[in-house]
C-alpha cells in the first residue's frame, strides 16, 4: 500500500491521543507511583475522550504502561522505572478478575518504542520539570533526558546553555547512534540561534572523528550549508560527498547535495538527483522531502532570487573560471571510463612484484642522535617520476596512456599520492573499485619501502623523496583515528613510527600523539614526547600536555615548574583552560595566531575535557596562576 492510500488520522482523534499522553505524563510526574497510575489510566482515557474512538475492550492500561516505561522520573534519578509485562497466569491488570492470558494478553501490544516515538514523551516530561529539576537533570540524567533538557533550553531561547550541554554529551562519547545523530541536530540549531557560525564549524570539525556515520553525515550537512552561505559551494560539495559515503540512504544528505549542485550551477545534475530520490521520499511518506524533490525535479534552473540568498550565492566576477574541468572533476569524481581504465592498471600492478628499493647513508644529523638514511628509488621508478615534473602545470594522474607508457608510476609514492586526490566518495561501484585498488597498492608500497629501512634510521624531511611516504603514513593514522570504529592503538603506533622516522616533526605529529596518549591515560608516554619538544616549541599541546602528564603522574613539584614555563610561552592558553565558561574569540578559518586567543580557544576545545577529567587539575592550575601574579 502506498503512503497516500492510508487513511488520514482524524484531527479530533489526534488531539485526544495527545491529550491522553500529556495527562498521563503529568499524572506520572505528580505521583511517581506505578500502581496508582495504572489504576487511574481508564479514568484518564475517559476524561481525555480517547475512549470515544476505540472499542471498550481496548487495554488502555497497556498503552499507559508503555508511557510509564519511558517517562523519566525525578525521584529515580530522572530515569524511567519500567514495568514488565504481566505473567500469563497473573490477574489481568484491567481489573476484569480473569487471568491475563484469558483476557488482555491477546490485545496487548509487544511493540517497543523507537527513539522517534519515545523522545516526544521524554520532552513532554522535561517541559513539566521545575527549573531546579532541569538543572539537576542536565548534570546527572541519562542522555535521552539531557537531550530533552537541551531542547527545552533551545525552546526557551537559551542556546548557549543548550550548546554547552550538547558539547559535553558528544565529547564524552558513548551515545548510541540515534541519540548521537539527534544531539548533532540540536547542536547545529544551537549554533544557528547563537549566530556563532565559525565556532560551530570548528566544533563540528573537531567532533567528526568521534561521530558514528549517521551523526557525522548530519554534521557534514550543516558544514555544507555553512560553506554555501560563505560563498564556497566547492567546499560544501566536498562535505556532502563525504556525507554520502557515511549515510547513503539519507534524504537530508540528498537535499543538501541538490542545493550544492544548484549553487555550483550544475542544474541538470540537480534535476537528475532530485528525480532519483523521489521514489524513496514517496516510499517513506516524507511530505516535506517529497515536495522539495518534486519541485527540484521540475526546475531546469534555479534563480538566486527565488530562494534565500543566504543559501545560494552567485560567483563573483573575479573568481577564476576552471580552464579544463579539473576542479569539477575533483568535486564530482572522474569519468567512469577513466577510473575503470586506471583501476585495471592498479590491479595489474598489485599482482606484480615491486621493484627493490634501498637506502644509503645520509648526511650526519648530530642533533638527532640517529643514522640518517636517504631513499634511493629503483631506476625504473626514478625514470617514470621524471614525467611528473616535465611540465610546469603538472600531468593528469588519470591519463591512462601515460600510465601505460610508464607503468612504474604505480610504484611511485609521489604518483600514488596524486591518484589519492580522486579516491573520494564511492558514488558508484566504479569509484569504490578504484578506491579499493588504490588503497591496496598504497599499503603495499608503504610496507615495501619501510621493510628496506634499517632499524632506528631516520628519514630527513629535507629529501623530497621521503615526503610522500611520510604524508601517507600520517594520513593512514588519521583514518584509523577517525573511522567508524577507531583503532586508537594502531594509530598511536603509526604516529610514533612517523615521529621516529622524522624526529624534526615537520607535520606537528607530536601534538596529535601527545593529546591522544593523554586521552588514553598513557601519561608517561605523553610526557616523554612533550619533554623532547617543549623547549622553544610554539604548540600548546606540548607545553600544557607536559603539565597535564606530570600531574597525572603525581609529580606536582615538576608540574608547577612546567606550568610556569608553559604560561610564560603561551599565557592565554592557561586563562582559557581554567575558565568555566568562555566565549570564542574572533576566529580566522584560514589560519591561527601563535600565542593568540584563537590558539588558546582551539586548545581548550580539543583538550579541556581531558583536563577537567583529571581530579583537581583545573583548581590546581588556578591556584598556581595566582602565584604567578
Amino acid at each position: 500500500m502506498q503512503y497516500d492510500e492510508l487513511p488520514a488520522i482524524h484531527q479530533e482523534l489526534e488531539e485526544a491521543v495527545n491529550h491522553f499522553v500529556q495527562a498521563s505524563v503529568w499524572y506520572i510526574l505528580r505521583h511517581q507511583n506505578a500502581e496508582r497510575f495504572l489504576q487511574a489510566v481508564p479514568e484518564i482515557a475517559s476524561i481525555t475522550k480517547v475512549t470515544d474512538w476505540f472499542d471498550a475492550a481496548m487495554p488502555f492500561w497497556d498503552i499507559g504502561r508503555s508511557i510509564w516505561n519511558v517517562t523519566p522520573q525525578p525521584a529515580h534519578g530522572f530515569r524511567p522505572q519500567p514495568i514488565a509485562e504481566p505473567q500469563r497466569n497473573a490477574p489481568c491488570p484491567c481489573g476484569s478478575g480473569k487471568k491475563y492470558k484469558r483476557c488482555c494478553q491477546q490485545l496487548a501490544s509487544a511493540h517497543t518504542m523507537s527513539l522517534t516515538e519515545e523522545m516526544p514523551i521524554v520532552q513532554m516530561a522535561v517541559s513539566m520539570f521545575t527549573q531546579q529539576q532541569c538543572q539537576a537533570a542536565a548534570k546527572s540524567a541519562p542522555p535521552k533526558v539531557r537531550l530533552a533538557v537541551a531542547q527545552r533550553e533551545l525552546d526557551d531561547s537559551h542556546p548557549g546553555k543548550a550548546r554547552n550541554q550538547l558539547l559535553a554529551l558528544l565529547r564524552k562519547g558513548g551515545l548510541e547512534t540515534s541519540l548521537q545523530q539527534h544531539a548533532v541536530g540540536l547542536l547545529s540549531e544551537a549554533y544557528e540561534q547563537l549566530g556563532h557560525h565559525v565556532a560551530g564549524q570548528k566544533a563540528f570539525l573537531q567532533l567528526l572523528p568521534s561521530l558514528k556515520p549517521p551523526a557525522a553525515a548530519e554534521a557534514l550537512c550543516w558544514l555544507s550549508a555553512e560553506a554555501v552561505k560563505d560563498g564556497n559551494p566547492e567546499r560544501a560539495m566536498l562535505h556532502i560527498l563525504q556525507a554520502e559515503t557515511l549515510d547513503p540512504e539519507s534524504l537530508g544528505v540528498a537535499l543538501h547535495k541538490i542545493l550544492c549542485l544548484r549553487a555550483l550551477g550544475a542544474d541538470a545534475e540537480a534535476q537528475r538527483t532530485a528525480q532519483e530520490w523521489l521514489p524513496l521520499a514517496q516510499e517513506l511518506g516524507n511530505d516535506e522531502a517529497l515536495n522539495f524533490f518534486e519541485e527540484q525535479a521540475s526546475l531546469a534552473t534555479m534563480e538566486p532570487t527565488d530562494y534565500d540568498d543566504t543559501l545560494l550565492t552567485e560567483p563573483t566576477d573575479d573568481e577564476p573560471e576552471p580552464d579544463n574541468g579539473e576542479d569539477l572533476r575533483l568535486l564530482f569524481g572522474a569519468p567512469d571510463e577513466k577510473l575503470q581504465a586506471v583501476t585495471q592498471q592498479l590491479i595489474r600492478a598489485i599482482n606484480q612484484p615491486l621493484y627493490p628499493v634501498r637506502f644509503e647513508p645520509g648526511p650526519p644529523e648530530p642533533d638527532i642522535g640517529a643514522d640518517s638514511q636517504v631513499l634511493i628509488l629503483p631506476p625504473q621508478v626514478e625514470k617514470a617520476e621524471g614525467v611528473l615534473y616535465s611540465t610546469p602545470e603538472g600531468i593528469d594522474p588519470l591519463d591512462i596512456a601515460l600510465i601505460r607508457q610508464h607503468p612504474a608510476l604505480l610504484q611511485s609514492a609521489a604518483f600514488i599520492e596524486q591518484l589519492g586526490d580522486y579516491a573520494g566518495s564511492p558514488m558508484n561501484r566504479v569509484q569504490q573499485a578504484f578506491n579499493d585498488a588504490l588503497g591496496q597498492q598504497r599499503e603495499r608500497l608503504i610496507e615495501h619501502i619501510l621493510a628496506a629501512l634499517s632499524q632506528g634510521a631516520t628519514l630527513s624531511w629535507g629529501w623530497i623523496e621521503h615526503r610522500p611516504l611520510l604524508r601517507m603514513m600520517v594520513n593512514q593514522a588519521l583514518v584509523k583515528l577517525e573511522g567508524a570504529e577507531p583503532d586508537t592503538d594502531a594509530a598511536i603506533a603509526l604516529l610514533t613510527r612517523v615521529l621516529a622516522l622524522c624526529p624534526q616533526d615537520n607535520f606537528g605529529v607530536r601534538a596529535l600523539l601527545i593529546n591522544e596518549l593523554l586521552r588514553q591515560h598513557r601519561a608517561a608516554e605523553a610526557l616523554a614526547i612533550a619533554e623532547r619538544y617543549h623547549a622553544g616549541d610554539h604548540l600548546a599541546d606540548t607545553h600544557y600536555g607536559r603539565v597535564l602528564a606530570l600531574v597525572q603522574l603525581n609529580r606536582l613539584y615538576e608540574a608547577e615548574k612546567a606550568l610556569q614555563v608553559a604560561h610564560r610561552a603561551l599565557p592565554k592558553v592557561l586563562t582559557y583552560l581554567i575558565s568555566s565558561k568562555r566565549k570564542p574569540p574572533k576566529l580566522d578559518p584560514t589560519g591561527m595566531t601563535i600565542g593568540g586567543a584563537d590558539q588558546a580557544w582551539y586548545y581548550r576545545e580539543a583538550m579541556r575535557e581531558v583536563f577537567a577529567a583529571t581530579p583537581g587539575m583545573l583548581a590546581w592550575m588556578e591556584k598556581i596562576r595566582k602565584r604567578f601574579r
